[in-house]
């Protein structure tokens, strides 16, 4: 069994390196006879990244904790205890309570475990940690020395925790500084839309960028603002429909466009997952921009930057169709998918962004066309 000084060095590593978790868990429970545990840091009502031993990874973990968790009352009943220790199950729940909890219901039963030890710390950021350990079906309690044991080890689950925290947030704002070298503003934003690094390009960008308390962020264009909204809803999901770039006009300011990214790489990663990048790019082009251009700003494919270009030059979609060589049933499937990511309705309101907010000079079609 991994000693007492071992460990508590195994979880100050992991701190800075995330991949240590999993052992980290597998090792505290051997502390206590249990069969793994977890970690798992949650901001505002969302988890946002986890680690655990390889007896809690089953085929269906990262889907429960991303969706299901909600509906148990573990971690509810577990903060409420306010507990600064460790605390077994049976301190929150009855048996049948707990057997009935979607908890073991849907994750931790079909895993072949049943008792659970946890607890929750606060970090100075706002989020807390979770760390929970579960024994194997047919396994006692967790009885008081066993809660003593694993209460040896919290005070430094919890410096790791604040350390943990305080070094994303550096490199966090190491990226955003990243950005501005490129000259792109830009702010990180964690899954509630709650800014966490920002960049001095952004923070200078006063007539399109609306400050908000509590480290919130708003756009000054009310239709632009909506459509952010909209889009950090589903931040966490980069398969989501809502529209990602959009134009936003500022009250003194030319207009820009702005870009949500969600993040794409191992939303288990502790400390990392569920955040986004808001960026934002100018507009401001003299002559006329090439369809590679409108494809970059709107997330277009190149037939659909076509279409977008051809609308804006004032083209009717039968011309459109005739100069590319296709259909136009095409041509208005292609338009509809132009709207969708420019969050616009009307052909009108397309070529407004294009040709005014950009503007493209009107050139009348010819007999080429």
């Amino acid at each position: 069994m991994t000693n007492f000084e071992t460990l508590v060095d195994q979880i100050y590593e992991a701190a800075a390196n995330a991949d240590c978790w999993p052992q980290v868990m597998h090792d505290l429970g051997g502390v206590v006879d249990a069969a793994g545990g977890i970690i798992l840091t949650r901001c505002a009502d969302a988890w946002t990244g986890w680690r655990c031993s390889a007896a809690m990874a089953g085929q269906h973990t990262d889907a429960w904790i991303t969706a299901g968790a909600s509906r148990s009352q573990a971690t509810a009943r577990l903060v409420a205890l306010g507990s600064a220790g460790f605390v077994a199950e049976q301190e929150g729940f009855t048996e049948r309570e707990w057997l009935a909890d979607p908890i073991m219901q849907e994750w931790c039963g079909p895993l072949g475990l049943h008792h659970c030890a946890g607890t929750a710390i606060s970090v100075p950021t706002g989020d807390f940690v979770v760390v929970q350990l579960n024994r194997r079906i047919g396994e006692p309690h967790f009885d008081r020395d066993a809660i003593r044991r694993l209460d040896t080890f919290r005070p430094h689950l919890a410096r790791a925790g604040l350390l943990a925290a305080r070094w994303r947030l550096q490199r966090l704002h190491a990226a955003t500084e990243a950005l501005a070298m490129i000259g792109l503003p830009a702010a990180i934003l964690d899954r509630s839309g709650r800014v966490l690094a920002t960049n001095a390009l952004i923070e200078a960008l006063h007539s399109h960028i609306v400050w908000l308390p509590n480290d919130g962020i708003a756009l000054a264009d009310p239709g632009a603002n909506e459509l952010l909204r909209y889009a950090i809803v589903e931040i966490a999901n980069p398969a989501a429909t809502s529209v990602r770039s959009f134009p936003a006009r500022g009250t003194t300011a030319n207009p820009v466009v702005v870009h949500l990214v969600p993040a794409t790489g191992r939303a288990r990663d502790l400390f990392e997952g569920g955040f986004g990048i808001l960026a934002v790019t100018a507009v401001a082009i003299p002559s006329a921009p090439g369809a590679a251009l409108i494809q970059g700003l709107f997330d277009l494919t190149p037939a659909e930057a076509r279409i977008a270009v051809g609308v804006a030059e004032g083209l009717t979609l039968d011309r459109i169709a005739k100069r590319h060589g296709v259909a136009v049933t095409t041509v208005r499937s292609q338009l509809k998918s132009v709207f969708a990511k420019t969050g616009l309705q009307r052909q009108s309101q397309l070529t407004a962004l294009i040709a005014a907010q950009v503007k493209i000079p009107h050139n009348p079609p010819t007999a080429a066309d």
